[in-house]
């Protein structure tokens, strides 16, 4: 009886391990590009009243064997936390993944309340609280 709890006892850090072995490496992403129809790509200065919604690319690097839950969280100018987009699968590369989601703009909040300023947009990886890649900045104005 004492041998099998011994054994039992054994497996537990090893299960425990393995579990936390696989969040030892979580997915490196990053936000490419921050995009409008409506508006020029090179630039990250969009004007509300111009705009319909604004386009989100995001690039999981070295993604491994499945797809990620990429999701894209949004901060206002004053720092808080707007929206949480979910994206879904873009174009796939041998290496990179990359996914889209949209913002709308026109119509929303953001006009009716006068959001404007220097937004943030931050990435997290299969509902990481950390960010699985540095965030880019963006402004929108009237």
């Amino acid at each position: 009886m004492l041998v099998m709890l011994s054994a039992l006892l054994a497996l537990v850090p090893a299960t425990g391990l393995s579990a936390h072995s696989a969040r030892e490496h979580p997915a490196a992403c990053a936000v490419l590009e921050i995009g409008s129809d409506q508006a020029p790509h090179a630039y990250r200065l969009f004007r509300a009243t111009r705009i319909l919604e604004l386009e989100f690319e995001a690039q999981v690097l070295h993604p491994g064997k499945h797809d990620h839950a990429l999701q894209l969280r949004l901060y206002t100018p004053d720092g808080f936390l707007y929206q949480v987009l979910e994206t879904r699968v873009g174009a796939a590369g041998a290496s990179r993944r990359r996914y889209r989601a949209r913002l709308p703009v026109a119509g929303t909040s953001i006009m009716a309340s006068g959001l404007y300023g220097r937004w943030r947009v931050v990435p997290h990886a299969d509902g990481a609280r950390e960010p699985c890649g540095r965030g880019r900045s963006f402004v929108i104005r009237p």
